[in-house]
């Protein structure tokens, strides 16, 4: 195709959303039921175009699935939501493989319009488009994932009340997409029990050809391994300091969130206490690098399946005034630490400063600086303030830098900690404890 083919239409903008039927190509199913399903998404989608005016700019089906573009971002999320819901009655009647399964990808950006030979009306080709076509092959069944870019865009208008759909919008990290040479950033669009799937995004590399072809000569080989041992005793000679009492470890919120990361898949029960207000602990550790709400978050899903009845708890320490304002100032971010909380079932409960005061003196070797992390039968991390550094290269952004502390099970740290809770624990069971919840967010809000 020419240039001067491609160029008929101007550039456009668009919201792309794919669709594409999991497994609807097995070859153990019957053709009937194969076209049984792509029948019933095709209705579905057309249902709901039907209910809005269908206000697209362009619709291709693709066999077992479908592209279409509409000019805003409310449409793609809204046909994602009926759709999972219509799924969710379709499914309800159906066994086996007749269930549904789909996954979805949204995307945002500019595109170029060409004849493809094919559709009467022109076809949109761009980079986003191909983004949302990408994400939307690594999704799981039921997963809704959006762009980064797509993301940008709903996320800053729901800050600024424009829209219902930024607290039901999660980070699920960084990936490698076909031919691309950089990782990008991708969200998952979910809701407990009505749409999307929130499953960590999984694909795997098939080292079997690397293994069998690759030689590697031995000059190259063995630089490489001294160079690695030299820095894994570094590291191994940086952690005795994260174990020693007097020193701990400063480091950058990049490997705080390893850290992190590390501590939560090795750990199992997790319980938690911070000085942080919820608004300014939602800011800090739900965002990149740090993402302590999110490994968090992948720990509790392991552990649902083994017992469904173990409690998790996060406490609150801090006088009720500068929680109060807390909530008030920063009424977002304070929000969607108190939902998060709520739907993965974590306890969050408030505590005065002065009154931990009495508990807090039986047990010295507590360090009451930001917070500790208990991670039952493994360690306890007691965290220090985020400490800011001058930037030589950049004066503008100044080097960040936590202390931390490790204590692993058995030494006088761990057990002191691990009495420490036990008495919160059973000051919140015995509803001594003030619960913060949707409740109290909404009566600080409304003045009450």
């Amino acid at each position: 195709m020419n240039k001067r083919r491609l160029q008929q239409k101007d550039i456009e903008d668009g919201w792309y959303f794919f669709i594409d039927i999991v497994g609807s190509s097995n070859p153990n199913l019957s053709i009937t039921c194969q076209l049984e399903k792509i029948n019933t998404i095709k209705d579905f989608i057309a249902s709901y175009l039907t209910s809005i005016g269908d206000p697209v700019i362009y619709k291709s089906f693709t066999g077992d699935g479908m592209l279409i573009v509409f000019l805003n971002y409310n449409s793609p999320l809204e046909l994602s939501i009926f759709i999972h819901e219509k799924i969710k009655e379709y499914n309800n009647s159906a066994s086996g493989n007749e269930r549904i399964f789909v996954r979805i990808g949204i995307g945002y950006g500019s595109f170029l319009s060409f004849r493809d030979g094919v559709h009467k009306e022109f076809a949109p080709w761009g980079h986003e488009l191909v983004l949302a076509r990408r994400i939307m092959d690594m999704a799981r069944p039921n997963q809704i994932l959006l762009t980064d870019f797509a993301y940008q865009k709903i996320k800053n208008d729901y800050l600024f009340g424009k829209n219902k759909y930024g607290s039901s919008l999660y980070d699920k990290g960084k990936i490698m997409l076909k031919h691309h040479n950089e990782l990008e950033n991708v969200y998952s669009f979910y809701k407990l029990d009505e749409y999307g799937n929130n499953s960590d995004i999984e694909f795997s590399i098939d080292l079997k050809p690397l293994i069998q072809y690759q030689k590697f000569d031995d000059t190259f080989v063995e630089p490489i391994q001294k160079f690695c041992e030299a820095r894994f005793v570094t590291v191994l000679d940086k952690f005795k300091d994260l174990t020693n009492p007097s020193k701990g470890l400063e480091i950058g919120l990049l490997s705080t969130g390893l850290i992190y990361q590390v501590l939560f898949e090795n750990g199992g029960d997790y319980i938690s206490a911070t000085y942080l207000p919820p608004g300014e602990y939602w800011e800090l550790q739900n965002n990149a690098p740090l993402n302590l709400l999110s490994h968090q978050e992948k720990a509790l899903r392991r552990l649902d399946h083994k017992n469904a009845t173990r409690n998790h708890f996060r406490f609150l320490i801090m006088e009720k005034g500068k929680l109060d304002n807390d909530i008030k100032d920063n009424q977002n971010s304070s929000l969607l630490f108190i939902k998060w909380h709520s739907e993965n079932n974590v306890d969050l409960y408030f505590i005065n400063s002065s009154d931990i005061n009495s508990i807090l003196v039986k047990y010295p070797k507590i360090v009451h600086n930001v917070g500790l992390g208990f991670w039952n039968g493994k360690y306890v991390l007691q965290f220090g303030p985020i400490m800011e550094y001058v930037n030589k290269k950049d004066q503008n952004h100044p080097l960040l830098r936590r202390r931390f502390w490790l204590h692993a099970t058995g030494s006088e740290t761990y057990n002191q900690s691990k009495n420490f809770f036990n008495e919160l624990v059973d000051l919140a069971s015995k509803k001594k404890l003030t619960r913060i919840d949707h409740n109290y967010y909404n009566n600080i809000i409304n003045g009450k």
